[in-house]
């Protein structure tokens, strides 16, 4: 609840803090920095305590106000910003759903899924509909940076997901000081505390003329992709430039080492042995979670204009080889996007059905949040507040917490070294039927 935290402070002490940076432009003393927090392996507020005044004395500061981790209200946001006439429990608020991918073959190649999100925000640029955009780059090493980016050439950089923590603050902080016209890319979580930022800001509202959301089961912290680059033979200190998808579809990792050489690994889609496949759900599954990614019940960004995701089904799987984007359209404005583009031939336009669009993810673990939070709270750990969007609660998603017993552990050389243990368990018991 908002009010057993006066600042997030305590929401990062009670391991709620989300990695999504929002709170920063929320402060109106300037007194949030942003930091790395390589215990924890994760983005975390700091708060110069000479500076900030507690919002004039407030019960309750605007970072709290603003944070995801605490609070969403899924139905006072989506009323206030989401346009759609259908609703499902899976998708959300939405009006229309379409598989599409990007005209230019190199975006396409290059991207996570159809490149629908760089060629839009390229169109968009071009079109002088905005004067930028917020986005989450990796130029260097293995720590993204949110930006601005105002050029074709900066928004193609940032192209591909990010499988590991990353803030939009610096980002937002730089709309919320400057004139223009932006659009905003981020994770559920970070269009919960986008949303709730604009509902205090009216004029940052204003700006923010495209909210796309990227569909997300889980975002896992730094010491996952350094466990997974390690067993890879690959020492994270000596990589340069790091790209977790790419290359087709599903993709593949690719490294640019400092000494210049370039490496690609398969991703866990794509492995067929079987302790590397073991390996990679590991890093990025299972065990280097961030904790409050298992109460979070929003895989489909239901707060976005438009939401994006890979297309996991049998019209796609085994078939598609360059890029296929499947998109949940929410309201007016990011269909009349989507169209424009679509006329004058950026992308590719195709109707989906929303049921298949619906199967087409694997909603379980999302299913199960509501039910890893009643465990959680039982078991005396802070638990965020969700008003709106009510799910069952099943005791097999309670007891699936055992899965992931490994997230909750501090990461040091002796705790890493009962990994192997948890993996072949974890096998054992997947074997045995799930009974967990």
């Amino acid at each position: 609840m908002l009010r057993d935290h006066r600042t997030v402070t305590s929401v990062v002490s009670s391991d709620l803090c989300m990695s999504c940076g929002i709170c920063q432009p929320s402060c109106h003393v300037d007194a949030i920095t942003i930091i790395n927090d390589k215990k924890r392996g994760m983005f975390t507020p700091v708060i110069d305590e000479s500076i900030c005044d507690y919002c004039e004395e407030a019960k309750v500061g605007k970072c709290v106000v603003v944070c995801p981790g605490v609070e969403v209200n899924f139905a006072k946001l989506s009323q206030k910003f989401i346009e759609g006439q259908n609703n499902s429990p899976i998708l959300g608020t939405y009006d229309k759903c379409y598989y599409s991918h990007a005209t230019d073959h190199d975006i396409r190649f290059e991207s996570s899924s159809g490149g629908l999100v760089t060629s839009l925000l390229i169109f968009a640029l071009e079109q002088n509909l905005i004067d930028g955009v917020a986005v989450i780059t990796m130029d260097s090493g293995l720590e993204p940076r949110g930006i601005i980016a105002r050029t074709s050439s900066e928004v193609r950089a940032a192209a591909g997901s990010k499988y590991c923590p990353a803030h939009l603050g610096d980002a937002l902080s730089e709309i919320a000081n400057s004139e223009g016209r932006y659009a905003v890319v981020g994770l559920p979580c970070h269009l919960h505390g986008v949303r709730k930022l604009e509902k205090i800001n009216p004029q940052l509202k204003l700006k923010i003329l495209y909210h796309f959301g990227l569909y997300c089961a889980n975002t896992n912290s730094f010491h996952g992709t350094e466990y997974f680059l390690r067993e890879n033979e690959i020492i994270p200190e000596d990589v340069s430039h790091l790209r977790y998808r790419g290359m087709g579809w599903p993709g593949l990792f690719s490294l640019t080492m400092k000494n210049g050489e370039k490496k690609t690994i398969k991703r866990g889609t794509t492995e067929t042995d079987k302790k590397r496949r073991a390996k990679f759900s590991s890093a990025f599954h299972y065990d280097f979670q961030l904790p409050r990614c298992f109460t979070c019940n929003d895989l489909t960004a239901e707060l976005a204009d438009i939401s994006f995701a890979d297309p996991w089904n049998k019209k796609f799987i085994g078939k598609e080889n360059v890029g296929k984007s499947m998109l949940v359209v929410r309201n007016k404005i990011g269909d009349e996007l989507l169209k424009l583009a679509a006329n004058m031939g950026a992308i590719v336009l195709e109707e989906a059905d929303p049921e298949e669009v619906a199967r087409s993810q694997n909603v379980d673990f999302k299913q199960g949040a509501q039910s890893r939070l009643r465990a959680l709270h039982f078991l005396g750990k802070a638990t965020p507040h969700y008003i709106g969007k009510i799910q069952k609660v099943n005791v097999r998603y309670m007891w699936n917490l055992v899965f992931h017993v490994m997230s909750f552990v501090p990461k040091n050389k002796t705790t890493l070294k009962f990994l192997p243990f948890v993996q072949l368990s974890r096998r054992i018991m997947l074997k045995l039927g799930n009974l967990f």
